[in-house]
């Protein structure tokens, strides 16, 4: 009975100081990622690529609209690389470097210093993600991507969490 009991109390003390799971970025809101950067592309007149990672740079979701240049498929999977793996806008990072001696991020192999990457944050500001996007300008690359995030947010807000996880 003894030995059972410290079991049982072992086992307790392990679930209850295990690590919280890891945030993921679900395929659904990916989609509607895409479908909100895509729509905010559409009504501009621009065909856009669409790359999603989650936060470990792997793809999670690529959509290429017709009438895009194949140039920016690799452009907006390395805008969604770089803000994968610094969680900061791609944008915000080719500025940091610019003023930096020697340009140091602009020298990592598979970085692209472009506005259009954007890091992706949960509800309780954790990195999730990111979003490439590439087909337009960077300015406006960025602001469609912007369009992917907002979604996403809408997307973990309590009134939307329904249309954005598939349930």
């Amino acid at each position: 009975m003894k030995t059972l009991t410290i079991a049982v109390l072992a086992l307790l003390s392990f679930t209850t100081l295990a690590a919280p799971p890891e945030p993921r970025l679900e395929l659904q809101a990916a989609i509607a990622m895409a479908d909100a950067a895509q729509s905010a592309a559409q009504a501009q007149h621009y065909n856009i690529v669409i790359s999603i990672h989650d936060q470990h740079g792997n793809l999670k979701y690529f959509r290429r609209m017709d009438n895009t240049s194949v140039g920016s498929i690799q452009v907006a999977q390395l805008k969604a690389s770089t803000s994968a793996s610094f969680p900061v806008e791609s944008g915000v990072l080719a500025e940091r470097s610019a003023g930096l001696p020697a340009n140091p991020y602009g020298s990592i192999p598979g970085f692209l210093l472009l506005e259009g990457g954007l890091p992706i944050f949960d509800q309780h500001k954790r990195h999730v993600g990111s979003i490439g996007i590439s087909g337009a300008t960077p300015e406006l690359d960025k602001a469609f991507a912007k369009a992917g995030v907002e979604a996403y947010t809408a997307c973990k807000s309590h009134q939307y969490a329904k249309t954005c996880s598939g349930r």
